[in-house]
């Protein structure tokens, strides 16, 4: 006797049953759906002289009546809204903490300025050290001009770019028996070069001059482009092989009585404070997956003391949370007592690491410190 095994195989009826089912199914579910927003709809529907309209409050600021306008017709009019948009202060309080906490290296370092840096000096400083570990180098100084041939396309474009070939010396100092660490610093918002090559990214005056100072010029922070600049040297910096990158002249020029105007920014509140932050914010956070770490030097007295200063715009208290290390000059006799103040803007690491005292003339008794010829 054969067996039944209809209840595991369905037969060929059965198949062309489930299609038929299936759309008989989803047309009934559709016509159920249209009657329910038919009915349910009603009360919504208004009727004037263009025929009927859905007025439905969810969907509008519930500001809307009809009424008649002067050829007798009914006509949906809205109740205006004052809408005003306001601009607050920047906080950068909230700013979450996230540099330093994996520095593991030391810094005792001589400094080679961008004069001084060729072949031959960084060869021969590097072999003289007695006492440190690392070499400073400013490759981009105040001037705007590169000591090495960058290959960045800004660079290129604005003949920036110097002519030592760095990427080879720091090739050579890596493959040494010393265990060098190389530091390479580059001055950012204060330019003498590109302004006046590039006058869309300067920084202006309310006449919409390039703004110079006795230190050269200016650079506008909000500028995008400048910006690029900073990111890709940094880049092509941790490529070569530097350990860390060193960003001074982040700070904003002072000029008692100047208003200044930033192309690069639709914000009319804008200060010192919030340009300033916002470049090192948008640094950083470009650089979040650099090889090599990102630091800063502080060059205010006053945002060291008392956690920003306005004039200048630099907040220390934002610096020690998205740079790695900051730099200080400070008086060598000093040092340990700033490295006290300092651990009062650490939240993450170790402040030991994390402070570098710059110092003229003699070395300080800190874990780290960096060494400039008096």
């Amino acid at each position: 006797m054969p067996k039944n095994n209809s209840e595991f195989y369905p037969g060929k009826k059965q198949k062309k049953r489930r299609p038929a089912f299936i759309i008989s199914l989803v047309v009934l579910t559709l016509l159920a759906l249209m009657l329910l927003l038919f009915y349910g709809l009603q009360k919504y529907i208004v009727i004037t002289n263009d025929g009927l309209h859905l007025d439905i409050p969810m969907l509008s600021d519930g500001k809307s009546h009809i009424v008649i306008n002067d050829e007798g017709e009914s006509v949906k009019v809205y109740d205006p809204v004052d809408i005003e948009l306001v601009v607050g202060e920047a906080d950068y309080e909230n700013v979450a903490a996230t540099a330093g906490k994996d520095l593991e290296t030391e810094v005792k370092a001589d400094y080679i300025s961008a004069g001084y840096a060729t072949a031959d000096n960084i060869r021969n400083t590097a072999a003289a050290m007695q006492y440190g570990n690392a070499l400073v180098i400013e490759v981009k100084p105040a001037s705007g001009m590169l000591v090495y041939n960058s290959q960045v396309d800004f660079a290129l474009a604005y003949g920036t770019s110097g002519s030592l070939d760095l990427a080879s010396v720091v090739s050579e100092l890596k493959g040494g028996e010393k265990e060098i660490y190389l530091v390479a610093e580059i001055c950012c918002l204060n330019d003498s070069t590109v302004p006046d090559r590039y006058p869309g990214v300067s920084l202006k005056t309310s006449d919409g001059e390039n703004y110079t100072d006795g230190s050269g010029g200016w650079i506008d922070p909000y500028s995008a482009e400048y910006r690029k600049y900073i990111v890709d040297l940094c880049k092509e910096l941790s490529d070569m092989g530097f350990d860390e990158i060193c960003l001074n002249g982040l700070r904003h020029p002072v000029s008692e009585g100047t208003t200044f105007l930033y192309p690069g920014t639709s914000n009319a509140n804008a200060t010192p404070i919030t340009a300033c932050s916002g470049f090192a914010l948008s640094i950083t956070r470009s650089l979040k997956n650099l090889d090599a770490n990102v630091s800063v030097r502080l060059n205010s007295e006053t945002a060291f003391g008392s956690g920003e200063d306005a004039a200048m715009g630099q907040n220390a208290e934002l610096f020690f949370k998205i740079f790695d290390r900051v730099y200080y000059y400070v008086d060598v006799a000093a040092a340990a007592e700033a490295l006290e103040s300092a651990e009062n803007y650490v939240e993450l690491g170790d402040v030991n690491l994390r402070f570098v005292p710059v110092c003229y003339g003699a070395t300080p008794e800190t874990a780290c410190w960096v060494f400039m010829q008096g």
